[in-house]
């Protein structure tokens, strides 16, 4: 494990000790540990490193707890990019068996069925088509609705459309530490894809398909932009109430897209957008973590989450709007619970309502092909 973790020291060894990153942990929030910090985990891959300390549960633990969320990296003077440095050691963690069991259990899955709830799928061949949805893993199996409201909204625009679902993206493995899991598939989306245009309504697949694969890929909300612009999307019913915006990590953060789905809310009549504290680029994660806080923290998963609930509805927003489907999933378990409850949307239900598209849009427009 050493030898293998051997090539951070440089950037563990860079870390001052400031303490700037305690003011943007999601996680210091709700554990109160100085482990729970950016400065407290690179401790603890350095004493790993040095023989220090053993892989013991605790430790694991806390190096599997992180949400990679950025907001540490995109603070430190120092510039050290938190995130890789605790998927470098989660790798090593994984190469000496030192991993949860949830989490070995998402990186099989994706391995044999090519998504992280096992549902097994044909394998893709793509026809032609002027665009390639693809909704990743929640939108096409856990959350069909999201998936739906897309179709419908990119159909509505005059966009033929062929969708490419019950496909992972590879980001749960590669932030996990299954490397090879993770190039496997996403060397396989990169043959499918190359010399597609893509769209994708998940953040977490827009970054690894565009920022590391290098696939000609928009974000739904740029899509929806540019379509608004041109008004091949109208939406003429008013929708009252007091709303806010939450970013996404992987939108805002590491994609710098915070513009666009605020110019898709404001083309809808009557909309009142408040912003919470926590916005643009220094919003605070959900607590979802790439879907591996979730699956194998969920009650500290839910702990964050309903820290950002909190934040909506202490500015009066009665609905929160978001552009990511594990965001999404993640607020919307705490947000029914909560008393006044909160509505989470996603930004294409909420576009799909403006338009007053039916549910049958998307069969009534232009050519719409489902592989998968």
């Amino acid at each position: 494990m050493t030898q293998q973790i051997h090539k951070l020291e440089d950037s563990l060894a860079s870390c001052n000790r400031c303490g700037l990153c305690h003011g943007c942990s999601p996680l210091l929030e709700v554990q109160r540990l100085e482990s729970s910090t950016a400065r407290g985990k690179i401790r603890l891959a350095q004493s790993l490193i040095r023989g220090e300390l053993d892989a013991s549960d605790t430790l694991v633990n806390r190096i599997y707890e992180c949400l990679m969320c950025g907001h540490c990296s995109s603070t430190c003077p120092a510039g050290i990019r938190v995130e890789e440095i605790i998927q470098e050691t989660r790798t090593a963690l994984v190469s000496a068996r030192k991993t949860p069991r949830t989490l070995r259990s998402i990186a099989s899955k994706i391995n044999l069925s090519g998504n992280i709830y096992g549902k097994e799928i044909e394998g893709p061949d793509l026809p032609d088509s002027e665009l390639v949805y693809f909704p990743g893993c929640v939108s096409s199996i856990k959350h069909p609705e999201l998936a739906n409201a897309t179709i419908s909204c990119l159909s509505s625009a005059g966009l033929g459309v062929t969708v490419l679902k019950g496909i992972c993206c590879g980001a749960p493995a590669w932030a996990a530490g299954f490397t090879e899991v993770y190039d496997k598939i996403s060397e396989k989306l990169q043959t499918v894809l190359e010399d597609k245009n893509v769209v994708t309504s998940c953040p977490q697949c827009y970054y690894f398909l565009k920022k590391i694969r290098h696939i000609q890929v928009q974000h739904v909300t740029q899509t929806y932009t540019e379509m608004s612009d041109k008004r091949k999307l109208r939406p003429l019913k008013p929708i009252k109430g007091t709303h806010t915006y939450f970013d996404p990590c992987y939108l805002a953060r590491f994609s710098n897209i915070v513009d666009e789905p605020r110019a898709v809310i404001a083309h809808i009549r009557k909309f009142k957008l408040v912003e919470m504290e926590s916005n643009r680029k220094n919003a605070k994660c959900c607590g979802n973590g790439l879907g591996l806080g979730q699956t194998s923290y969920p009650e500290l998963s839910s702990k964050v989450a309903r820290k950002r609930v909190g934040e909506a509805l202490n500015i009066g927003a009665e609905t929160v709007v978001t552009s990511c489907p594990h965001c999404y999933m993640t607020l919307r378990k705490v947000g029914r619970a909560r008393r006044p409850q909160v509505e989470i949307k996603d930004i294409s239900q909420l576009l799909e309502e403006a338009c007053m598209l039916p549910s049958s849009t998307r069969k009534q427009t232009t050519k719409i092909s489902v592989v998968g």
